[in-house]
């Protein structure tokens, strides 16, 4: 293996023509809508923080796309989208029913980005009304709902993006042609480490200013258990089990669908893991610190994933270890380290850089994370074809996190058929 240190342009260089172009800025002014160069017109449901921020921030910079209505069930929420993507210059619609965006035959598409619970409820509508969908990860809040949600997109045949971005990122898209080629041989893989820690201490529960009137809680609530309205729970959701599916539905959902893609893995066969909520004890109902195990017999492979909000050792990211080097990636680069008996000297013999900062951190400057993945779900839309994180994939990698959590409230476990 040769050393390779390469710079933001031997990224641009080595990419597909459609991702280079994006990167050097011109992809973003000539991306086509379904139709040439037809502007696609997209509500955007569910307007909290992800999306005003960084998926608002992908779709501005696609100038192919046009915003004409937002819809949430929070006032303020709905107020401050409504005004971000320029409502008060232009007639946007602004609804809290969803139906009303699903309705309107001159929207093109959605972006769904609320609560885990209704991300597959909205999705299967979306397909009903034959509007291509971008929805958030995980797809699915339970394990019944994969089913439903993979007939609805198959009979339909309406285009749906999830939200799992690395496999759009520009560094693992090379890696995984590497793969692919043979450039790169990790040997027999028998293990696979993945992680996500934050160090958000000390943690103090804060309830926040909102009034019921502000919110439409039965409809926030759709098909979770009814219950008394707290705006805690509302805007903390991703640690709520009526709404949210905690550690691993958030943050490992991320590495197990890249490792899903990178290395076509199938279902594990055993799972089961281990956690409790320490810092956070009468705050949240899902784990803040936790570890999940799951085994593939048939790869001779074990994952494991860790996870903390006390401590942010290595942040995010992953390390894929076979038998001749380790593959360490994040969100800004991956290295390639060999054993130390197949290459003398040992270290790092090959690496990509997508962009600067620190090893592990969430997001990267150097490019719009949201706006490749978008613009992968619009090429998708106008080339009849499926996008890169399809329902089929979204489901597999949603099922793995479900059967986690199971086996972590049930404190067993689980046999996957």
């Amino acid at each position: 293996m040769s050393t390779h240190h390469h710079t933001r342009r031997d990224v641009i260089q080595s990419m597909t023509a459609g991702v280079a172009a994006l990167m050097l800025g011109r992809g973003l002014a000539t991306a086509q809508a379904p139709s040439q160069n037809e502007i696609v017109s997209l509500g955007l449901i569910g307007c909290g923080g992800r999306l005003r921020g960084m998926l608002l921030n992908g779709l501005k910079a696609i100038p192919s796309v046009r915003v004409d209505a937002v819809c949430d069930v929070y006032e303020g929420f709905l107020n401050s989208a409504h005004a971000a993507v320029g409502g008060r210059e232009r007639d946007v619609l602004k609804t809290r029913d969803y139906r009303e965006i699903l309705g309107r035959k001159d929207i093109d598409a959605v972006v769904i980005a609320t609560p885990d619970h209704w991300h597959t409820p909205m999705t299967i509508d979306a397909c009903e009304a034959g509007k291509p969908a971008y929805v958030e990860k995980p797809l699915t809040h339970d394990l019944a709902e994969g089913t439903r949600v993979i007939e609805a997109q198959r009979r339909t045949g309406v285009i749906v993006q999830v939200g799992a971005q690395q496999r759009t990122m520009p560094h693992i898209v090379i890696l995984r042609e590497k793969i692919k080629r043979g450039e790169i041989d990790i040997g027999p893989i028998r293990r696979i480490h993945m992680q996500w820690n934050r160090n958000q201490t000390p943690y103090r529960k804060v309830v926040p200013k909102i009034s019921e009137s502000e919110v439409d809680w039965k409809r926030f609530l759709g098909n979770a258990p009814p219950q008394p309205f707290d705006a805690y729970r509302m805007r903390n959701w991703r640690w709520m089990w009526d709404f949210g599916n905690g550690p691993l539905g958030d943050l490992m959902v991320h590495w197990l669908d890249c490792a899903n893609w990178l290395l076509d893995l199938p279902m594990p066969k055993r799972i089961t893991s281990l956690g409790d909520t320490y810092s956070r004890k009468g705050a949240w109902e899902t784990p803040d610190t936790m570890m999940a195990l799951f085994e593939y017999p048939e790869r001779e492979l074990l994952i494991d994933f860790e996870c903390t909000f006390s401590n942010d050792l290595d942040r995010g990211s992953m390390r894929i270890m076979g038998e001749n080097a380790t593959v360490y990636i994040d969100r800004g680069r991956w290295e390639l380290t060999a054993q130390k008996q197949k290459v003398e000297p040992p270290g790092i013999t090959q690496k990509e850089i997508a962009s600067g900062g620190p090893r592990g951190d969430g997001d990267y400057a150097d490019y719009n994370a949201a706006a490749l993945h978008f613009l992968d779900w619009l090429d998708a839309m106008r080339e009849k074809r499926d996008p890169s994180d399809p329902v089929v994939a979204g489901v597999q990698a949603a099922a793995v996190c479900h059967h986690g959590n199971i086996a972590l409230r049930e404190r067993r476990v689980v046999e996957i058929g």
